[in-house]
């Protein structure tokens, strides 16, 4: 299978190309560090289109909406194709203490309107978001944070082992602090 993924030089994004890249598929990496700017809509949107899978995970002001929408008109109707948007837990917390924590809570709040508009009119393409927890994804993580690598590992494997009369909508998964106790 042939997967794009925007973000794929760190964080989530890298986690995820290493995973589907082990499992032998082909990856597409889109990251504003080798001279993709998710924000250039069009350009990227060519580089998705041939994939079969899109793990729209780079987020940029509204940007990563916005591909979500050009990218759920390229692949309207075409089996067989998939959508994999990133959120993230945060957007279940009411109150976020830092303004441009607030401004990533709004941006990944409208991502996630627009994938469940999106996803109840169309079968195609196929959409699952996914809401990390806490993951360490840098320098500023928490110390309780969950590995990246274990993470993506778990999301990758939860999702290949999903009976084929079952669909996933939604995956939420993060670091339980009760573990040790």
């Amino acid at each position: 299978m042939k997967i794009a993924i925007t973000g794929h030089s760190a964080g989530i994004g890298q986690a995820l190309a290493k995973q589907y890249e082990q499992r032998g598929h082909e990856i597409v990496g889109l990251s504003k560090r080798h001279g993709d700017n998710i924000r250039n809509i069009q350009k990227i949107a060519d580089k998705i289109e041939p994939c079969d899978m899109f793990i729209n995970n780079a987020q940029s002001g509204y940007a990563q909406t916005e591909l979500l929408f050009e990218m759920s008109k390229r692949w309207r109707d075409v089996e067989g194709k998939h959508i994999i948007n990133i959120s993230t837990m945060m957007t279940l917390n009411p109150t976020v203490n830092e303004a441009n924590m607030l401004e990533y809570k709004n941006q990944k709040r409208a991502l996630e309107d627009a994938h469940w508009e999106l996803a109840h009119r169309q079968w195609w393409p196929q959409m699952i978001l996914v809401k990390p927890g806490e993951v360490k994804t840098g320098e500023w993580s928490s110390d309780k944070a969950c590995d990246v690598d274990m993470w993506a590992a778990m999301v990758v494997h939860t999702l290949e082992n999903v009976h084929p009369s079952m669909k996933v909508y939604e995956l939420s998964l993060g670091v339980d602090y009760t573990h040790g106790r």
